[in-house]
């Protein structure tokens, strides 16, 4: 009689309900994140078929002052213009997790009016691709005969 239990439908729905809420978590968990530094900017981000594309605002900060770091699932951001008489030192430092279907090995970044542009593309076996189904045409072809 013991560890006999009765099968009960309501547990099967409490335990889809909480697998559904396990994997809705992860996928949030999987999206990027920031932490940010004193004085970081919010960034866009759009996404595309091919990708994602990152948009970090740095307003008067000369590209050739900032450095791109990855490391593992991180992309590291840094800024340091030294300052001169008028203007003072600027900083800037903001961390990106990326998600694991992103390809930080062919990231590409420009520059342009004061926007940082980052290209992350997707990896090649997460790209939608078409199959083509075989046999469709020479079914139409038997329908038309008949």
């Amino acid at each position: 009689m013991f560890g006999q239990t009765r099968w009960s439908p309501f547990e099967d729905i409490f335990n889809f309900q909480r697998e559904a809420d396990r994997l809705f978590n992860q996928f949030w968990n999987d999206l990027p994140t920031r932490t940010p530094a004193h004085g970081s900017a919010p960034f866009n981000v759009e996404t595309s078929d091919d990708g994602w594309r990152l948009e970090v605002p740095m307003p008067g900060i000369n590209p050739q002052h900032v450095t791109l770091e990855a490391a593992g699932n991180t992309l590291h951001i840094r800024a340091e213009q030294p300052g001169d008489k008028q203007d003072r030192e600027v900083r800037f430092e903001q961390s990106v997790t990326v998600p694991k279907f992103l390809d930080l090995d062919k990231i590409t970044a420009s520059h342009r009016h004061g926007m940082l542009q980052l290209t992350l593309p997707l990896k090649e076996g997460v790209k939608p691709r078409r199959i083509p189904i075989e046999g469709i045409g020479d079914e139409r072809k038997q329908l038309t005969a008949v």
